[in-house]
C-alpha cells in the first residue's frame, strides 16, 4: 500500500500540485512575515493563519496521521478547558482566551510541518524570508522609538498596536523593548547562510544584533550568542557574517557596558529573579494540590497574580502548564509539540534539538513559549534542517 492511500481528500496530479504549492509558499512567506515581524495585531494574525491553514486544508491531501494529530491537540485542550471551565470554576474569558492561544499555536505548528514536509524551499528563498522578518523586526522598534520620541506616551503606542513589554532605560536615552516575537531573532541567525553580498549580510546581522540588544533579555543574549556559534559550526567557517558579529558584540558590550552589567547584576535584576522564585513557589503549591489534571486552562495561582490582563501567563510558564493542565495533560502536550517538530525533521537532527532545547528552556524564564514567534522560527528551523529536495512526497506529515 502506497503513501497516498493514508491520506484524507483526493490528490492533485503533479502539474495542478505543483501549481497549489506555488500558490502556497506565496501565501505561506506572507503569514511568516506577519506573524514573526511584527508585535501585536492579534486580531490580524488570526485571521490570515486560520486563511492559510484552511486553504491548505482544502487545497491538498493530508495524511491520517495529521488528522489523528490535530484530534490529539483539539482533545488534550478540551480536557484543560473543562478541568478549568467545570471543576474550578475559572471564569470563562479567561478559558478562551488562554485556549485560544494554545489552538492557534498548534495550527502554526501544524503550518510548519506542512511546509518543512511538503514544501522544497531553497536556501535562496529561506534567507530571503529570514531577511525581510529580520528588516521587518527591526522597522518596527525604530516606529515605535519614534512615536516615543516624538512625544507620544509608549502606554499610547502599545493601546494602538495591541502588545505590551517591559518598559526600561538602556542607555543615551535607549529604552527596552521586548516583545513576544523577539524570540524568532535567534532562530533567523541561526538559520541564515548568506554570503553572496555582503552589505545585505551587514544590514541583517544589524538588524538581528538590534532587536536582541534592545530586548534587553538575558536570555535572548544568551540564545543570540549560541545561534551564532551554531552557524559557524553549520556552515563550517568563520565569514564576514561571524566576524562582523564579533565586532559589533564587543562594540556594544563596551559601550554600554554598565548598563549590560546591571542587567545581569543590580537590585532590579535581583527583584526580577526574586519574581519568578516567588511565581515557583506558589505554582508548586497549586501542583501539589491538583497534580494530575491541574486546575485548567486559563487558570492563576490564587496567591500569586502575575497580570490582570492575562493572569493565566507566567514567566515560568513550564510550571504554568503543569499546573493547569497537570502531569497528564503536560506529558500529553509535549508529546502533541515533539510530535510536530520531528515527525517532518529528515536530518541535521543534532542541531535541530540544540536549538529546540534552548527554546524549550526559554519557558522557564519567559511567558512566550507559545507566542507565534516561537512557532514560525521553529518552522524556519525545520526548513534550514531539511534543506531543499528534488520532488515534494506525501508522507508522513502533522498538517
Amino acid at each position: 500500500m502506497t503513501n497516498d492511500s493514508f491520506t484524507i481528500a483526493g490528490t492533485f496530479s503533479r502539474p495542478d500540485r505543483n501549481h497549489f504549492l506555488r500558490r502556497y509558499e506565496k501565501f505561506f512567506f506572507l503569514t511568516t512575515v506577519l506573524a514573526s515581524a511584527l508585535p501585536g495585531f492579534a486580531p490580524l494574525k488570526l485571521i490570515v493563519i486560520l486563511a492559510l491553514w484552511c486553504y491548505l486544508m482544502v487545497g491538498d491531501s493530508f495524511t491520517i496521521a495529521a488528522a489523528l494529530w490535530f484530534v490529539s491537540v483539539l482533545l488534550n485542550l478540551l480536557l484543560g478547558v473543562e478541568v478549568g471551565a467545570v471543576f474550578h470554576s475559572v471564569p470563562l474569558k479567561y478559558v478562551f482566551d488562554h485556549s485560544l492561544r494554545l489552538i492557534v499555536f498548534f495550527i502554526a505548528l501544524g503550518i510548519g510541518s506542512y511546509t518543512a514536509n511538503r514544501c522544497s524551499i531553497s536556501q535562496k528563498r529561506l534567507d530571503q524570508l529570514i531577511f525581510v522578518i529580520a528588516v521587518g523586526l527591526m522597522l518596527f522598534k525604530i516606529l515605535i522609538v519614534g512615536a516615543v520620541l516624538a512625544g507620544i506616551p509608549q502606554s499610547r503606542v502599545q493601546a494602538i498596536f495591541g502588545f505590551d513589554t517591559p518598559t526600561e532605560g538602556i542607555e543615551f536615552g535607549l529604552q527596552r523593548l521586548q516583545f513576544p516575537s523577539d524570540i524568532v531573532a535567534p532562530f533567523l541567525i541561526a538559520c541564515y547562510v548568506g554570503g553572496k553580498n555582503k552589505i545585505k549580510d551587514g544590514i541583517l546581522l544589524f538588524c538581528i544584533a538590534s532587536v536582541v540588544f534592545l530586548s534587553f533579555s538575558r536570555f535572548l543574549f544568551a540564545f543570540y550568542v549560541l545561534s551564532t556559534f551554531l552557524r559557524t559550526l553549520w556552515i563550517k567557517k568563520v565569514d564576514f557574517i561571524t566576524i562582523l558579529n564579533i565586532v559589533v558584540s564587543v562594540a556594544c558590550v563596551i559601550v554600554f557596558f554598565e548598563s549590560i552589567l546591571s542587567r545581569f547584576a543590580s537590585v532590579d535584576t535581583e527583584v526580577s529573579d526574586q519574581t519568578r522564585v516567588d511565581q515557583i513557589h506558589y505554582l508548586k503549591i497549586a501542583i501539589k494540590t491538583f497534580p494530575l489534571l491541574g486546575t485548567g486552562i486559563g487558570s492563576e495561582a490564587h496567591d500569586y497574580l502575575r497580570n490582570d490582563m492575562t493572569p493565566y501567563l507566567y514567566e515560568a510558564q513550564w510550571y504554568a502548564t503543569t499546573m493547569q493542565m497537570g502531569f497528564v495533560g503536560v506529558f500529553w502536550y509535549v508529546a502533541n509539540i515533539l510530535l510536530a517538530v520531528y515527525v517532518p525533521l529528515r536530518k541535521n537532527y543534532v542541531a535541530f534539538t540544540v536549538v529546540f532545547l534552548v527554546w524549550v528552556f526559554s519557558g522557564f524564564t519567559n511567558p512566550y513559549l507559545t507566542g507565534l514567534g516561537s512557532a514560525f522560527g521553529i518552522t524556519i528551523l525545520l526548513l534550514r534542517c531539511n534543506g531543499t529536495r528534488p520532488q515534494p512526497v506525501p508522507a508522513a506529515t502533522i498538517a
